[in-house]
């Protein structure tokens, strides 16, 4: 197709790098303006993921792209989380249970708790329903600005490509961030914290087959956490979370290098002695064909774009799954880049900064770390004692009523949320 110009001639072709879900947002957006996107995708096939949440404005996002009921509809059913003791038995819950009310409570699952991929796919069919062209597949290797756009050269083309402008959304190592950004921008644009995690997919044992979460500790900063992907809890997610402050085993085996059979048997070491979900745990860790291990990570850049390269969600501002908000981010991030390149498509690059103007001091709020980065040490305790404290504290508020008390106040009721962010309205076409 030829690329898609406006009324002064512009050439009006974007490719986006990293088909996720801030990628596939942004591709949506910018079809609907009126740009021709290509979308570069490095894999062809999504695994299940994590679990992630689809919170504030980033509802009015996918509403605004018409798959706010698909998404809905393909929740993973997640209706609370217990907390369980060393036999796995619960201390406590917070949500709902199947014994408990019809309403779903105040829980760290939230009204809409979807697996990535499963997202992933609908916001890539509402995308290719734009004439967004996907080349999965496909990497990049090479950027080359200059005063007319952008040139590279693709994978899957023996030829070099031209475009107005290029978006990275190809996450926590972004290849568009190295080839685009100065050297002294990807010297060290990482912020490392003391917290790993392994996470995959797996079958549920038939008597653990319930629709809640359920998290069991051990000391030395170790946790099982268990959740439901589908509504009859048959297939879980499982993740292995430790941390631990200069640990220089759990740095060596987070490196590139390792294979994933040294990383399963390195956790199934780590959490020798601990009982309870364990077993199921490692059993389903070793049988699993999705399997992902990393330390950790934030991004901060003190600027999110170099000239008509910008960036969005994770390769830009990563706030790291402690936070919550990776996804609410980066669907946020996704409209508003498309929003203001499209307001200003003969300027990309003062398009970017305007995208960045808008929107960082809202990522810098939602994408900290809870309790001034402290809430992985406090609630993964190194110590036997603090694991008792831990536990006893959930099990006073769980009894307490106080969580019934919280969910029937005006900031959590569904129907009048407290706005934290103003999303900005663009004249899409």
């Amino acid at each position: 197709m030829a690329p898609i110009t406006d009324e002064a001639g512009n050439q009006r072709r974007v490719l986006v790098v990293g088909g996720g879900p801030a990628g596939s947002t942004a591709a949506f957006w910018l079809a609907k303006a009126g740009f021709d996107v290509q979308v570069a995708e490095l894999s062809s096939v999504a695994p299940y993921g994590q679990g992630i949440d689809v919170t504030d404005e980033a509802v009015a996002v996918v509403r605004g792209m018409g798959v706010l009921d698909t998404i809905k509809a393909n929740t993973t059913g997640e209706t609370g989380f217990a907390l369980l003791d060393d036999q796995a038995r619960e201390i406590g819950s917070l949500g709902r249970n199947p014994s408990e009310a019809k309403e779903k409570g105040i829980s760290p699952s939230q009204e809409i708790e979807i697996m990535r991929g499963t997202l992933t796919k609908i916001l890539v069919d509402a995308a290719k329903a734009q004439n967004v062209q996907y080349r999965y597949g496909c990497t990049v290797s090479s950027i080359d600005q200059h005063a007319g756009g952008v040139t590279v050269k693709l994978s899957d083309s023996e030829s070099p490509e031209d475009f107005t402008a290029i978006i990275g959304a190809d996450g926590v190592a972004s290849q568009t961030r190295k080839l685009s950004f100065p050297a002294s921008a990807n010297a060290n644009p990482f912020v490392q914290t003391d917290t790993y995690c392994a996470y995959f997919s797996m079958e549920a044992d038939r008597q653990t087959r319930v629709p809640y979460s359920r998290l069991q500790h051990a000391d030395k900063g170790r946790a099982i956490w268990i959740r439901p992907i589908d509504a009859e809890g048959k297939k879980v997610s499982c993740y292995f979370i430790v941390t631990s402050p200069n640990n220089a085993k759990l740095q060596d085996i987070a490196r590139p290098g390792a294979t994933q059979g040294e990383r399963k048997a390195f956790l199934e070491e780590l959490y020798h002695d601990m009982d309870g979900v364990k077993q199921e745990a490692v059993r389903g860790m070793h049988q699993s064909t999705d399997f992902y291990f990393s330390r950790i990570v934030q991004v901060a850049l003190p600027t999110w774009h170099e000239g008509r390269c910008g960036l969005v969600g994770d390769a830009a501002y990563c706030p790291s799954p402690l936070s919550g908000q990776g996804t609410t981010l980066a669907l946020i991030g996704g409209y508003m880049i498309a929003g203001e390149l499209a307001a200003n498509p003969a300027d990309p690059a003062a398009a970017f900064e305007e995208y960045q103007r808008k929107f960082q001091g809202y990522v810098k709020e939602e994408g900290s770390i809870p309790l001034g980065g402290k809430a992985p040490a406090i609630f993964e305790p190194q110590s036997r004692l603090g694991l008792w404290i831990l536990r006893t504290a959930f099990w006073g508020i769980t009894r307490s009523g106080l969580p019934q008390l919280l969910e029937n106040l005006p900031s959590f009721q569904s129907e009048g949320p407290t706005k934290k962010f103003r999303l900005p309205q663009y004249a899409f076409a």
